[in-house]
């Protein structure tokens, strides 16, 4: 069996440049503004863990957060990794915290 592979390394330079944290699809999720206390604390772990991250999920998978909306509008297509990625010629093109990360 073939092993799928992200597009994109879940790092630190991708966190940085992340827009999930102000995308609608997050915004009443109880679980992520949990999450947004620690995440300073979260960004020292090497490697990082994605399951204590709330965004990049283009490159870590589907939310761990359960409460997340993707009937909302999704800004992956305005980031900057959705860009440096070419991931608008990837799969799947958008909401990669419901749909896995990108291949």
């Amino acid at each position: 069996m073939q092993q799928i592979t992200t597009k994109v390394p879940f790092v630190l330079d991708n966190v940085s440049k992340c827009l999930c944290p102000g995308c609608p699809v997050q915004a009443q999720s109880k679980c992520v503004a949990g999450l947004k206390p620690g995440l300073a604390a979260a960004l020292k772990n090497n490697p990082l863990r994605r399951e204590q991250i709330p965004g990049v999920y283009c490159g870590a998978g589907k939310a761990t957060c359960a409460d997340i909306d993707a009937k909302k509008s999704c800004l992956c297509g305005d980031c900057a990794v959705y860009t440096q990625y070419a991931l608008a010629k990837g799969k799947p093109g958008g909401y990669f915290c419901s749909a896995g990360a990108a291949r």
